[in-house]
Protein backbone atom coordinates (compact mmCIF):
# COMPACT_ATOMS: atom_id res chain seq x y z
CA UNK A 1 0.00 0.00 0.00
CA UNK A 2 0.83 3.56 -0.71
CA UNK A 3 2.30 6.00 2.05
CA UNK A 4 -0.16 8.42 0.62
CA UNK A 5 -2.89 8.77 -1.96
CA UNK A 6 -2.53 11.97 -3.64
CA UNK A 7 -5.78 13.21 -6.08
CA UNK A 8 -4.89 16.27 -8.28
CA UNK A 9 -7.95 17.56 -10.56
CA UNK A 10 -6.46 19.09 -14.29
CA UNK A 11 -8.32 20.82 -17.04
CA UNK A 12 -5.96 22.55 -19.17
CA UNK A 13 -3.39 25.28 -17.97
CA UNK A 14 -0.61 22.69 -18.29
CA UNK A 15 2.14 25.10 -17.07
CA UNK A 16 0.60 25.39 -13.49
CA UNK A 17 0.14 21.23 -13.61
CA UNK A 18 3.68 20.88 -14.89
CA UNK A 19 5.19 23.05 -11.90
CA UNK A 20 2.53 21.14 -9.18
CA UNK A 21 3.80 17.64 -10.51
CA UNK A 22 7.48 18.78 -10.44
CA UNK A 23 7.71 20.08 -6.93
CA UNK A 24 5.38 16.82 -5.64
CA UNK A 25 7.92 14.49 -7.11
CA UNK A 26 11.43 16.54 -5.78
CA UNK A 27 9.60 17.35 -2.71
CA UNK A 28 8.70 13.98 -1.47
CA UNK A 29 11.02 11.72 0.43
CA UNK A 30 9.39 8.51 -1.04
CA UNK A 31 7.33 7.52 -3.19
CA UNK A 32 3.83 7.42 -2.86
CA UNK A 33 0.11 6.99 -5.05
CA UNK A 34 -0.85 10.01 -7.50
CA UNK A 35 -3.89 9.99 -9.30
CA UNK A 36 -4.21 12.81 -11.96
CA UNK A 37 -8.26 13.15 -13.28
CA UNK A 38 -8.06 15.25 -16.41
CA UNK A 39 -11.42 16.82 -17.05
CA UNK A 40 -11.45 16.72 -20.48
CA UNK A 41 -8.21 19.02 -21.07
CA UNK A 42 -7.58 20.56 -24.90
CA UNK A 43 -4.67 21.95 -24.47
CA UNK A 44 -0.84 20.10 -23.73
CA UNK A 45 -1.45 18.63 -20.45
CA UNK A 46 -3.04 15.12 -21.92
CA UNK A 47 0.72 14.66 -23.79
CA UNK A 48 2.61 16.26 -20.43
CA UNK A 49 0.54 13.68 -18.07
CA UNK A 50 2.18 10.52 -20.11
CA UNK A 51 5.54 12.07 -19.25
CA UNK A 52 4.83 12.81 -16.07
CA UNK A 53 3.45 9.59 -15.29
CA UNK A 54 6.99 7.87 -17.08
CA UNK A 55 9.22 10.12 -14.72
CA UNK A 56 7.18 9.32 -11.61
CA UNK A 57 7.31 5.49 -12.13
CA UNK A 58 10.89 5.77 -13.05
CA UNK A 59 10.90 7.09 -9.48
CA UNK A 60 8.61 4.41 -8.02
CA UNK A 61 5.75 6.10 -8.05
CA UNK A 62 2.52 4.61 -8.45
CA UNK A 63 0.67 6.31 -10.94
CA UNK A 64 -2.47 6.70 -12.62
CA UNK A 65 -4.14 9.51 -14.87
CA UNK A 66 -7.76 9.21 -15.34
CA UNK A 67 -9.54 10.79 -18.23
CA UNK A 68 -12.84 12.05 -18.34
CA UNK A 69 -14.72 13.15 -22.09
CA UNK A 70 -15.88 16.07 -20.91
CA UNK A 71 -15.90 18.22 -17.92
CA UNK A 72 -17.21 16.58 -14.91
CA UNK A 73 -16.05 19.52 -12.03
CA UNK A 74 -14.05 19.42 -9.46
CA UNK A 75 -16.06 17.54 -7.18
CA UNK A 76 -16.80 14.18 -9.65
CA UNK A 77 -12.82 14.71 -9.98
CA UNK A 78 -12.25 14.16 -6.40
CA UNK A 79 -14.82 11.11 -6.53
CA UNK A 80 -13.00 9.50 -9.14
CA UNK A 81 -9.67 10.28 -7.44
CA UNK A 82 -10.61 9.04 -4.25
CA UNK A 83 -12.19 6.13 -5.37
CA UNK A 84 -8.89 4.66 -7.05
CA UNK A 85 -6.83 5.72 -3.98
CA UNK A 86 -5.36 3.22 -1.92
CA UNK A 87 -4.02 4.96 1.16
CA UNK A 88 -5.43 5.43 4.54
CA UNK A 89 -4.71 8.90 4.62
CA UNK A 90 -6.04 10.58 0.74
CA UNK A 91 -4.45 14.41 -0.34
CA UNK A 92 -6.81 16.59 -2.38
CA UNK A 93 -4.71 18.85 -4.45
CA UNK A 94 -4.91 21.53 -6.38
CA UNK A 95 -2.68 21.78 -9.30
CA UNK A 96 -2.17 25.81 -9.04
CA UNK A 97 0.48 24.91 -6.24
CA UNK A 98 4.17 24.25 -5.56
CA UNK A 99 5.24 22.22 -2.50
CA UNK A 100 7.80 22.32 -0.05
CA UNK A 101 10.51 19.97 0.00
CA UNK A 102 9.66 17.17 2.77
CA UNK A 103 6.15 18.66 2.28
CA UNK A 104 5.24 14.32 2.19
CA UNK A 105 6.40 13.43 6.15
CA UNK A 106 5.53 17.29 7.45
CA UNK A 107 2.08 17.08 6.25
CA UNK A 108 1.53 13.49 7.57
CA UNK A 109 3.68 13.77 10.57
CA UNK A 110 1.35 16.40 11.86
CA UNK A 111 -2.08 14.43 10.76
CA UNK A 112 -1.23 11.57 12.46
CA UNK A 113 0.09 13.46 15.53
CA UNK A 114 -3.31 15.31 16.38
CA UNK A 115 -5.06 13.04 14.70
CA UNK A 116 -7.59 15.28 12.70
CA UNK A 117 -9.92 13.81 10.29
CA UNK A 118 -8.52 16.80 7.83
CA UNK A 119 -5.19 18.48 7.94
CA UNK A 120 -5.08 21.02 5.42
CA UNK A 121 -1.94 22.92 4.24
CA UNK A 122 -0.71 26.33 4.86
CA UNK A 123 -0.59 28.18 1.95
CA UNK A 124 1.26 31.32 0.64
CA UNK A 125 -0.40 33.24 -1.89
CA UNK A 126 2.57 36.14 -2.81
CA UNK A 127 4.73 36.19 -6.09
CA UNK A 128 6.40 32.96 -6.51
CA UNK A 129 9.82 32.46 -7.29
CA UNK A 130 12.05 29.57 -8.02
CA UNK A 131 14.52 30.41 -5.41
CA UNK A 132 13.31 33.04 -2.63
CA UNK A 133 10.11 30.55 -2.24
CA UNK A 134 12.22 27.77 -1.44
CA UNK A 135 13.70 29.60 1.13
CA UNK A 136 10.79 31.53 2.59
CA UNK A 137 9.12 27.86 3.18
CA UNK A 138 12.56 26.92 4.79
CA UNK A 139 12.08 29.88 7.27
CA UNK A 140 8.40 29.72 8.00
CA UNK A 141 8.20 26.16 8.51
CA UNK A 142 11.49 25.92 10.94
CA UNK A 143 10.06 28.75 12.53
CA UNK A 144 6.68 27.93 13.64
CA UNK A 145 6.99 23.97 13.94
CA UNK A 146 4.27 22.28 15.29
CA UNK A 147 1.61 25.02 14.98
CA UNK A 148 -1.81 24.53 13.97
CA UNK A 149 -5.18 25.99 14.03
CA UNK A 150 -8.76 25.23 14.08
CA UNK A 151 -8.77 26.69 10.89
CA UNK A 152 -9.99 25.24 7.24
CA UNK A 153 -7.55 25.75 4.57
CA UNK A 154 -8.71 23.63 1.02
CA UNK A 155 -5.97 23.87 -0.81
CA UNK A 156 -4.36 21.36 0.06
CA UNK A 157 -6.38 18.65 2.25
CA UNK A 158 -5.35 15.60 3.74
CA UNK A 159 -8.33 13.56 4.55
CA UNK A 160 -8.38 10.48 7.10
CA UNK A 161 -10.38 7.76 4.33
CA UNK A 162 -12.27 7.21 7.29
CA UNK A 163 -14.18 10.54 7.11
CA UNK A 164 -15.28 9.77 3.66
CA UNK A 165 -16.55 6.43 4.95
CA UNK A 166 -18.43 8.23 8.04
CA UNK A 167 -19.91 11.71 5.97
CA UNK A 168 -19.78 10.24 1.72
CA UNK A 169 -17.67 11.96 -0.78
CA UNK A 170 -18.22 15.24 -2.43
CA UNK A 171 -21.54 16.59 -3.67
CA UNK A 172 -21.47 16.71 -7.83
CA UNK A 173 -23.63 19.03 -8.00
CA UNK A 174 -21.13 21.24 -7.05
CA UNK A 175 -19.33 21.30 -10.30
CA UNK A 176 -16.71 24.11 -8.88
CA UNK A 177 -16.83 26.34 -5.78
CA UNK A 178 -18.69 25.97 -2.02
CA UNK A 179 -17.60 22.11 -2.78
CA UNK A 180 -15.50 22.23 0.28
CA UNK A 181 -17.65 24.79 1.96
CA UNK A 182 -20.38 22.04 2.02
CA UNK A 183 -18.00 19.18 2.75
CA UNK A 184 -17.04 21.15 5.84
CA UNK A 185 -20.81 21.68 7.03
CA UNK A 186 -20.99 17.86 6.81
CA UNK A 187 -17.75 17.31 9.02
CA UNK A 188 -18.80 19.61 11.21
CA UNK A 189 -22.16 18.14 11.99
CA UNK A 190 -20.66 14.89 11.98
CA UNK A 191 -18.83 16.07 15.08
CA UNK A 192 -15.37 15.44 12.60
CA UNK A 193 -12.42 18.08 13.16
CA UNK A 194 -9.97 20.11 10.52
CA UNK A 195 -7.04 21.71 11.24
CA UNK A 196 -4.54 23.99 9.61
CA UNK A 197 -0.93 23.39 10.33
CA UNK A 198 2.09 25.29 10.28
CA UNK A 199 4.67 22.54 9.07
CA UNK A 200 3.53 22.24 5.56
CA UNK A 201 4.18 24.85 3.52
CA UNK A 202 2.65 25.15 -0.36
CA UNK A 203 2.23 27.88 -2.72
CA UNK A 204 -1.18 28.95 -4.26
CA UNK A 205 -1.56 31.24 -7.58
CA UNK A 206 -4.61 32.36 -6.08
CA UNK A 207 -7.18 30.95 -8.45
CA UNK A 208 -5.39 29.96 -11.06
CA UNK A 209 -6.96 27.09 -12.44
CA UNK A 210 -10.55 29.01 -12.80
CA UNK A 211 -8.37 31.77 -14.82
CA UNK A 212 -9.41 29.41 -17.78
CA UNK A 213 -11.65 31.08 -20.13
CA UNK A 214 -13.32 27.59 -20.16
CA UNK A 215 -14.57 27.85 -17.04
CA UNK A 216 -18.28 29.55 -17.53
CA UNK A 217 -18.93 32.80 -15.90
CA UNK A 218 -21.40 32.90 -12.84
CA UNK A 219 -20.09 29.60 -11.63
CA UNK A 220 -20.02 30.73 -8.00
CA UNK A 221 -23.22 32.02 -7.94
CA UNK A 222 -24.52 28.91 -8.84
CA UNK A 223 -22.77 26.65 -6.58
CA UNK A 224 -23.90 29.06 -3.76
CA UNK A 225 -27.51 28.98 -5.30
CA UNK A 226 -26.90 24.73 -4.27
CA UNK A 227 -25.41 25.22 -1.29
CA UNK A 228 -28.53 27.35 -0.07
CA UNK A 229 -30.95 25.33 -1.81
CA UNK A 230 -29.38 22.04 0.10
CA UNK A 231 -29.17 23.18 3.80
CA UNK A 232 -30.83 26.34 4.09
CA UNK A 233 -29.13 28.88 4.66
CA UNK A 234 -26.08 31.22 3.01
CA UNK A 235 -22.77 30.32 4.29
CA UNK A 236 -21.45 33.75 3.40
CA UNK A 237 -22.73 36.43 6.70
CA UNK A 238 -21.44 33.23 9.08
CA UNK A 239 -18.10 33.50 7.49
CA UNK A 240 -17.96 37.52 7.83
CA UNK A 241 -18.50 38.36 11.46
CA UNK A 242 -17.03 40.87 13.04
CA UNK A 243 -14.61 38.61 14.96
CA UNK A 244 -13.84 36.40 11.78
CA UNK A 245 -12.94 39.47 9.54
CA UNK A 246 -10.64 40.74 12.99
CA UNK A 247 -9.49 37.14 12.91
CA UNK A 248 -8.43 36.69 9.40
CA UNK A 249 -6.86 40.75 9.26
CA UNK A 250 -5.06 39.41 12.46
CA UNK A 251 -3.62 36.53 10.66
CA UNK A 252 -2.71 38.54 7.74
CA UNK A 253 -0.44 40.59 9.99
CA UNK A 254 1.21 37.77 11.39
CA UNK A 255 2.07 35.98 8.42
CA UNK A 256 3.88 38.87 7.24
CA UNK A 257 6.00 38.52 9.91
CA UNK A 258 6.63 35.05 8.88
CA UNK A 259 4.71 33.69 11.79
CA UNK A 260 1.75 31.75 11.65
Amino acid sequence: MAAVSIVVPVFNQVHLTRRCLASLFDGATKPHELIVVDNNSTDDTPEYLKSASVEGRKRGWTIQTITNSKNKGVSAAFNLGIKASRSDYVILLNNDTWLMPGWDNAILEVAQKINGDMVGAYYYEGPFDEIQTPKLAKRFTSRNKGKYSDDWAAIMMCYKRSTFEKIGLFDERFFIGFEDVDIRERMVRAGLKYYKVADCFIWHHSKGTRDSKHVRPGYEQESLKKFIEKWGFDPRPRENTRILKMKRKWNRFKNSLGLF
